[in-house]
């Protein structure tokens, strides 16, 4: 059966990858309507778990995922000047257009067929023609809303303002750095992705945003402020504006949209990635979740003919919105704590606000919190960090072991 991937992200590039893993010489086409190289974001987050998941699908994308992507080790709060308070966890971080490079470049090795700068043809839009139809062309999908009364999508905005940003200063340690204007607080995520550049995403409530002038500042200036206001984590270091759409005189400020779809296909179409959920990016699952719906989809469909089709997507929508949902009760949790931090902040008691952020997505054990104070201390610290790395290494042995004598 032929698939059409409509757009090139990660949800849409990795659903052409599982799906001719699972059936080698099936036609598979991938439109994405922007030029290569041309894209929203810096760098993302993910964890093991992603990594497990990649490999049982495809060996190869993931080493190279592994190949490319850097560690983080730890997490810092910072607030101002003063001294930085430590929590646990670690991770990785990617470039995304390291991402979309060598998941496409994988792609196009198994034969799909990637076709940039093009947008998907119209018929694609009618859900009772030939073929799969993914629908993979993120939160404003335009699949989507072309039937909108049959996907029955919900779109909540968020308060706080954020600007997704990068820099030459390089934050090995997932950096949290709190900054108070006299207009308000203002923050941001900071982690680095490669060897020479991090991402830097500020976010800011809606009253300290427009009282710092960010509603009317062009770029440059906007630019300028932000490097004066984060001097504490930023040392003088500039930030950069990305190069994907939209991008322009005037930043590019969003509030974050959380989406969510009642129904998850219609007809011969399926919704993957942002086109069928969001979570907010201050917990970085996004790219996992999406590449989850992506093997989850490849799976259900797979030797499925054109009738028994409706009825694996149907199975495939009910097992990804059971799945995700833990992810967006966290992804809530996290966002709320973010647009009402002040209580946190202004207590001054850093210590007290580096565990209410820890526990931000879930609530921990009391002996977290014994763990969480002893951390401060450098042995205690270095020795989380050790004991993170080691069990980085036995996750990748026992990936290798999995998945011994896959070559293709």
């Amino acid at each position: 059966m032929r698939t059409h991937c409509v757009g090139g992200g990660p949800a849409g590039l990795y659903t052409a990858v599982a799906l001719a893993r699972r059936e080698p010489g099936r036609p598979v086409t991938v439109w994405e309507r922007n030029p290569p190289g041309v894209t929203h974001g810096w760098g993302v987050v993910f964890w093991d778990d992603l990594l497990d998941e990649m490999h049982r699908v495809d060996p190869v994308s993931a080493r190279a995922l592994r190949r490319a992507a850097v560690v983080w080790d730890g997490q810092a709060v910072q607030v101002g000047h003063r001294a930085p308070v430590f929590l646990g966890g670690s991770g990785y971080a990617v470039g995304r257009h390291a991402l979309l490079e060598l998941l496409g470049a994988r792609a196009r090795a198994l034969g799909v067929e990637v076709r940039s700068d093009e947008p998907a043809p119209a018929d694609l839009l009618d859900p009772d023609g030939d073929g799969l139809v993914v629908a993979a062309d993120g939160a404003g999908s335009a699949v989507r809303q072309a039937h909108a009364r049959t996907f029955r999508a919900h779109v909540t905005c968020g308060v706080n303002r954020y600007l997704w940003l990068g820099t030459p200063a390089l934050f090995d340690t997932f950096t949290f750095g709190f900054v108070d204007t006299g207009a308000g607080w203002i923050w941001c995520h900071a982690y680095r992705f490669d060897a020479d550049t991090s991402t830097f995403i500020v976010e800011a409530p809606p009253t300290t945003w427009s009282a710092l002038g960010f509603d009317r500042l062009d770029t440059a200036a906007c630019l300028d402020t932000l490097v004066e206001l984060f001097e504490p984590v930023l040392h003088g270091a500039p930030l950069r504006i990305g190069t994907g759409p939209g991008t322009g005189t005037a930043a590019p400020w969003q509030t974050f949209r959380a989406v969510t779809a009642e129904r998850w296909h219609h007809g011969r179409i399926a919704l993957v990635g942002d086109a069928a959920h969001t979570t907010h990016f201050a917990i970085g699952s996004g790219t996992r979740l999406a590449l989850g719906d992506a093997a989850a989809l490849a799976e259900h469909v797979a030797g499925v003919d054109r009738e028994r089709l409706p009825g694996a997507l149907a199975d495939y929508g009910r097992r990804r919105r059971r799945e995700i949902r833990p992810w967006q009760v966290e992804a809530e949790r996290s966002s709320a704590w973010f647009e009402d931090p002040d209580a946190w902040l202004d207590g001054g008691d850093d210590l007290a606000l580096g565990w209410s952020l820890w526990q931000r997505r879930s609530s921990a054990p009391i002996w977290r919190w014994y763990v969480h104070r002893a951390s401060q201390h450098g042995p205690v610290r270095r020795a989380r960090v050790s004991a993170a790395a080691a069990r980085r290494r036995v996750r990748a042995a026992r990936r290798v072991l999995a998945t011994a004598g896959e070559a293709r």
